[in-house]
């Protein structure tokens, strides 16, 4: 039990940081690439909703049929690659600015 909840406090920390770098790379000129997720990159709030909605709906499912915690877990490390890739496309965007 306590694995999952391990899990879940990582894969909503990955979330996190993925919210928070598009909402700084937005902030400085980049776009939202998913095109789900584009529609409410247009307002914070409406991208930490859905962002935080979407997973906090996962996280119910993968509770109550822990067969589907394997999704949980391929998930946090999706997350974690676009968290990645995002703060790689920010520090361009500073060496940029830079000049």
């Amino acid at each position: 039990m306590l694995s999952i909840i391990y899990e879940i406090i990582m894969f909503y920390g990955f979330q996190f940081d993925d919210y928070w770098t598009t909402i700084l790379g937005i902030k400085r000129g980049a776009e939202e690439k998913n095109p789900i997720a584009s529609p409410f990159a247009s307002s914070p709030l409406l991208l930490a909703l859905y962002k935080f909605g979407l997973g906090t709906f996962a996280a119910i499912l993968i509770v109550q049929f822990p067969a589907l915690n394997i999704l949980l877990f391929i998930d946090t490390i999706f997350e974690a690659i676009i968290t990645f890739n995002n703060i790689f496309e920010l520090n361009k965007i500073k060496r940029k600015e830079r000049g």
